[in-house]
């Protein structure tokens, strides 16, 4: 069966280190997600994300999008089917918002990650080493509630501290064992 680990938890409990450990360890790629924004220097098509115009965008069936400014966000059906064309087992990042509706959807399917940290310290700490500035950071941190794990989908929830790598890359280990014989 097709599995989908759902990432999701606070700006700075680790995230895209922890799909791109997935993908790097365990070949389970990350599923592309869409926009309408301009490609950034850097990016490539249909890697960095599906580069898409407005038009094209509205033809596409959402599980969430997002509009941040004047440009659209959302992963879809299409790209999740895309991604499991080549791999059983595929990533994604997504909000809590997001997380509710795939678990809605795909069930038994999604395996639910919510990554965070035992203290919000630790939080203020990591996104001042990757350069957030103290107003970003605050304003993070005041809104972590928005990203904190709801109690409706407590009971779907693997909840992982990540506190520590080498504990995160044990469990994560044990995450993938058990999803490939789920």
């Amino acid at each position: 069966m097709r599995k989908l680990i759902l990432i999701a938890g606070p700006s700075g409990a680790g995230k895209t280190t922890i799909s791109d450990y997935l993908t790097k360890e365990f070949a389970i790629p990350r599923v592309v997600t869409h926009t309408t924004r301009p490609m950034r220097k850097g990016e490539s098509p249909d890697k960095s994300y599906y580069f898409e115009s407005e038009s094209s965008f509205k033809k596409l069936h959402f599980f969430e999008h997002v509009k941040y400014g004047s440009y659209q966000y959302g992963s879809s059906k299409e790209a999740l089917d895309a991604a499991w064309k080549n791999h059983q087992i595929v990533s994604l990042i997504v909000d809590i918002k997001g997380a509710a509706s795939y678990i809605n959807e795909l069930k038994e399917q999604v395996y639910f990650l919510y990554i965070t940290t035992s203290t919000k310290e630790e939080l203020r700490k990591r996104l001042l080493e990757r350069g957030d500035t103290p107003e970003k950071i605050n304003e993070r941190l005041s809104g972590s509630e928005l990203n904190a794990l709801p109690e409706e989908l407590m009971a779907d929830a693997h909840i992982l501290i990540n506190d520590d790598w080498a504990q995160t890359q044990q469990k994560l280990r044990e995450i993938v064992t058990n999803c490939q014989v789920l």
